[in-house]
């Protein structure tokens, strides 16, 4: 599907605009995007209704890119490292391209929990791009996955009985560069008094990602610097004898990461006074794979 330029052009002669276009013709760029989405432990599906992505370049003017996939989308099914095929070979003009984001359908997302809940999900219209660097030679092609993260992205509506509300937060990776971060969390935190506050065990467990070493660490909130980058539900093995967590399409960088127990209850639009049990440090280096143990 070809890319619709959002911003107006301004006016100018039929001639000079066929000109322009003949000029071009031969010469388009192109961008492939994936799609991929962090844990979300809290429900059993989250069905997107995606419309294809929206990009922005280095001069603030935005291109659509219809989507090449269904209608509608279950996240969670492109999760540890899944990916789908959001947009194959979208034509852009070269140059160079800094922001991406996500466009959903007026309607259609919805919410699944295993107790048979159906949740219908509202898009927020003020949701921003998230940074990404491409640069697009003529005949060029380049390639992103779109990492959705579901737990930083959704909270149930103050406005509509039985609806959630998404302000999609999304991170970038190019999938030749992404590298990963896992590991195990030691059984006596997850078992803890402190950890369980007598729910099941497990219920809310998660490890938080932040960029930079030794960072204090929060919960997410909304426009708000220090907010985490990416959330990984911790999950218990087949043999339930241990629990792991894993981040498997994460940018290169220096990462803080911080093990919670209150991640059921994150509201990304407020502050909600989150513990943390322990962190940790970590490098990652491109293509590479870091296995992070946290414990007491």
């Amino acid at each position: 599907m070809p890319s619709k330029r959002i911003s107006a052009r301004s006016g100018g002669a039929l001639v000079a605009l066929l000109l322009t276009s003949l000029a071009l013709s031969g010469c388009e760029a192109s961008l492939d995007v994936n799609f991929a989405s962090s844990t979300f432990g809290d429900a059993d599906e989250v069905r997107l209704a995606l419309d294809g992505v929206d990009v922005l370049d280095e001069g603030s003017s935005e291109f659509e890119l219809g989507s090449d996939a269904d209608d509608v989308v279950d996240a969670l099914d492109y999760t540890g490292g899944d990916t789908l095929e959001l947009v194959k070979s979208g034509p852009l003009d070269e140059g160079r391209y800094t922001g991406i984001r996500l466009r959903f359908a007026d309607s259609g997302s919805a919410l699944y929990t295993s107790d048979g809940g159906v949740y219908p999900i509202d898009i927020t219209s003020n949701y921003t791009y998230a940074d990404m660097d491409v640069e697009l030679d003529q005949d060029e092609s380049d390639t992103r996955t779109i990492v959705f993260e579901p737990r930083f992205s959704l909270r149930p509506s103050t406005t509509a009985d039985g609806h959630y509300s998404m302000t999609p937060v999304i991170r970038v990776v190019h999938p030749d560069r992404a590298g990963s971060i896992s590991g195990t969390v030691d059984d006596d935190l997850v078992r803890s008094d402190t950890c369980r506050a007598d729910r099941t065990v497990g219920t809310g467990v998660a490890v938080y990602a932040f960029t930079g070493a030794n960072v204090t660490p929060q919960d997410y909130v909304s426009g708000e610097g220090g907010s985490p980058v990416a959330a990984a539900d911790v999950q218990v093995s087949d043999d339930g004898d241990s629990f792991y967590y894993d981040f498997p399409l994460m940018a290169a960088g220096s990462y803080t990461l911080a093990l919670t127990c209150n991640a059921d209850v994150e509201n990304p639009s407020t502050n909600d006074g989150f513990v943390f049990l322990t962190q940790a440090s970590v490098v990652l280096d491109e293509s590479e794979s870091e296995t992070v143990n946290l414990a007491e």
